[in-house]
């Protein structure tokens, strides 16, 4: 294990951040069974819009964390649009290349879990989670997620190749 960050900071990310955001994405990206999503599939536009979106919302949350001044993970809550589940935010976290293993996914976690405890529209945080990518099977466990399901071989990762995605949740609501 790497020496641990000093100077942590989780603070509200910025559109001036989104192209940083995706290229730490497309990185996480090019390994199998990380994030879903294929790095050219991952657009500097689309990130800006999600940041624009989320931020100043009560619904839902886009947050950075610095550690040494520079940016090294990202997470957020986007809130489902339908009115049955406007309740219910999804969960994304991402901690960047070379960051990984010295806690700042908890942090992340933590921090997002707080915030939504907060708001009194949010009671449900959901997350999809490769069945391979077990160190972070293992936090949500930890922070309280419960696995509801199970989604087999829904992401190819290879010819004759697939992942299970892991369907979780956790109860914020009173």
């Amino acid at each position: 294990m790497a020496a641990p960050f000093i100077n942590l900071r989780i603070r509200d990310a910025c559109v001036s951040d989104a192209a940083l955001l995706v290229a730490a994405q497309r990185a996480i990206a090019r390994i199998p069974g990380r994030l879903a999503s294929q790095p050219h599939e991952l657009s500097e536009a689309a990130m800006a819009e999600r940041i624009a979106r989320l931020s100043g919302s009560q619904q839902g949350a886009f947050v950075v964390i610095e550690a040494d001044g520079e940016i090294r993970g990202h997470a957020l809550l986007d809130p489902l649009k339908l009115a049955v589940t406007s309740h219910v935010v999804d969960l994304t976290i991402a901690v960047h290349e070379g960051a990984q293993g010295q806690g700042l996914g908890q942090r992340l976690l933590a921090h997002l879990i707080a915030w939504a405890r907060a708001q009194p529209t949010i009671e449900r945080i959901e997350l999809r989670v490769r069945s391979a990518n077990t160190p972070a099977i293992q936090l949500y466990k930890k922070m309280g997620f419960i696995e509801e399901g199970r989604m087999v071989k829904r992401i190819k990762i290879g010819p004759q190749a697939y992942l299970d995605d892991v369907v979780m949740a956790l109860w914020v609501g009173d």
